[in-house]
């Protein structure tokens, strides 16, 4: 009776001392950075918003990790936007449009503005 015991502890012990697995540690990976030098500006009406925190800040953070965009900021209180872009790597049509599709799209629209 008092080798069930024993067996039972050593087969424990050889099952938990068992070989594991190796810890898979996942390292992220960085984006390539490219650097934009902006030759165009563009100003546009953007409608949609309705607070500055979510809506302006959701756009400018999209706007702003596009491709192309050097900077993108829009003020609030008159809903106009001012971006600074390489124009050989996008259009100020497509930015127009890239607003359009922030949040899954159908909350924004930008209309360009003449200079």
């Amino acid at each position: 009776m008092k080798t069930l015991p024993i067996i039972l502890g050593v087969a424990l012990f050889t099952i938990s001392c068992g070989q594991q697995e190796p810890e898979v540690i996942e390292m992220p990976v960085q984006a390539e950075v490219v650097e934009v030098a902006p030759n165009a500006e563009a100003k546009m009406f953007v409608s949609g918003m309705t607070c500055v925190m979510g809506c302006k800040g959701a756009i400018e953070k999209s706007l702003n990790a596009h491709e192309g965009v050097a900077s993108f900021a829009i003020v609030f209180e008159d809903s106009v936007a001012t971006v600074s872009y390489d124009s050989t790597m996008v259009s100020a049509e497509e930015l127009a449009d890239a607003v359009g599709s922030v949040a899954g799209g159908g909350l924004y629209t930008a209309t360009l503005l003449a200079e």
